[in-house]
């Protein structure tokens, strides 16, 4: 089937209909069509599963508008994503997978919602953006939204603390200090906010909703060392001491309530959220090792592992662009229970959530910009028939 036939499809009514099972005689045609042209069976059955999982609608946008706005996303986000080596990844993955099903955009979802839903969306359905409290060593708290892009924060013992052009923390020595006893910084964010700092020692780290990072600044000569609540991503600065010739790499601690991950220089994300059932731990490249507080244990973790901590600690292969597509903007569910699905939605709008306990375990696929207003995610999952939900002030509802 050629790209011509499948923008025909998308923007057919009855085609939607039949793949949304909506109405009984276009059930019937596209049956008797696909029996027809048996050929054709593959093809169709790829988009009737992508139009169901996320919720296309025929008409609202042309087919090749759509395809172009997709490409533009990507070439914006290759180009102004700060941590470019997950960005480019994820969005040739995207890509790829729109590829798939020749080239065309089955990924974007309605930009209009109805107009009685405006006021919601804009107040209470907006998506997170870019926010977080800074506690200095005096105790004292600067709201980092409120203070300008290239703006010297504060001046702590020969630290200068930045936000710098791009809206990231960033701190730079510009005097000798001790680092024997060094003051403490607390970078926190609340739901429906996250925030980027570069540390010290040039190691990244990039804060998700409703989570706080703990650091000195400055770190020990021989280990550095930090503390977290949330979910972090970070990219480890390699840092070596000692003459030439026998340089020694200085290991780099994350410490969270239940375990402590050593390492020397790579890419990871650690998701240390109280009301997650436990404490992951995902690599992308280099290496960490995990080592649980609680019991004497710990696992060496290869590119494309998770470790899970709660009981017992344990490895498992991973989909890593699922595991960090909060890094590019993107909710990405794959099989993800509705009860994961909700907590991220809750710290993301800053929702309450109210579900059934036995809806829990119920299933779901699909992908979504974190920029879309809740009402998309809302509709997404509705689409699906087996849910129906409601946006009652800051309280989103489950319906059984």
């Amino acid at each position: 089937m050629d790209e011509l036939n499948l923008q025909a499809l998308l923007l057919d009514e009855s085609f939607i209909n039949y793949c949304k099972r909506t109405n009984k005689a276009d059930i019937e045609k596209w049956e008797k069509w696909l029996q027809k042209y048996p050929e054709h069976k593959e093809s169709v059955a790829e988009l009737k599963e992508t139009i169901v999982t996320m919720g296309y609608h025929a008409g609202e946008l042309a087919v090749q508008t759509n395809y172009a706005r997709l490409q533009s996303q990507i070439k914006k986000r290759s180009n102004q994503h700060r941590f470019a080596t997950i960005g480019t990844t994820v969005w040739f993955k995207v890509a790829a997978a729109i590829i798939a099903v020749s080239a065309i955009s089955l990924f974007l979802f309605r930009q209009q919602t109805p107009k009685e839903s405006t006021e919601i969306v804009q107040h209470v359905g907006a998506p997170g953006k870019d926010a977080a409290l800074l506690t200095l060593k005096d105790g004292s708290v600067v709201s980092l939204a409120d203070i300008k892009n290239g703006s010297v924060v504060a001046l702590q013992g020969g630290v200068e603390i930045q936000k710098n052009k791009d809206g990231e923390l960033v701190y730079r020595a510009i005097e000798q200090g001790d680092a024997t006893n060094p003051a403490i910084n607390t970078i926190a964010t609340n739901k429906g906010n996250q925030y980027q700092v570069i540390l010290p020692d040039g190691s990244k780290a990039f804060l998700n909703a409703n989570s706080t990072l703990t650091y000195p600044l400055r770190f020990f000569k021989d280990a550095r060392s930090v503390r977290m609540t949330g979910e972090i991503y970070f990219e480890i600065a390699k840092v070596e001491s000692g003459t030439s010739g026998r340089q020694k790499r200085i290991p780099f601690y994350v410490e969270t309530e239940n375990q402590k991950i050593e390492v020397l220089g790579t890419h990871f994300n650690v998701n240390a959220y109280e009301d997650e059932p436990a404490t992951t731990t995902t690599l992308l490249e280099g290496s960490v090792r995990v080592i649980s507080k609680k019991r004497s244990e710990s696992v060496l973790l290869k590119p494309g592992e998770r470790a899970l901590l709660n009981e017992t600690l344990r490895v498992e292969d991973v989909d890593v662009s699922q595991e960090v597509a909060w890094i590019n903007g993107d909710f990405i569910f794959k099989g993800e229970e509705l009860g994961s699905l909700l907590r991220k939605i809750s710290r993301w709008y800053n929702v309450e959530i109210e579900c059934p306990e036995k809806l829990d375990k119920l299933k779901f696929d699909g992908m979504v910009s974190r920029s879309q207003p809740l009402s998309t995610i809302i509709d997404m999952l509705q689409t699906t028939g087996k849910v129906k939900l409601i946006l009652n002030g800051r309280r989103l509802i489950v319906i059984d």
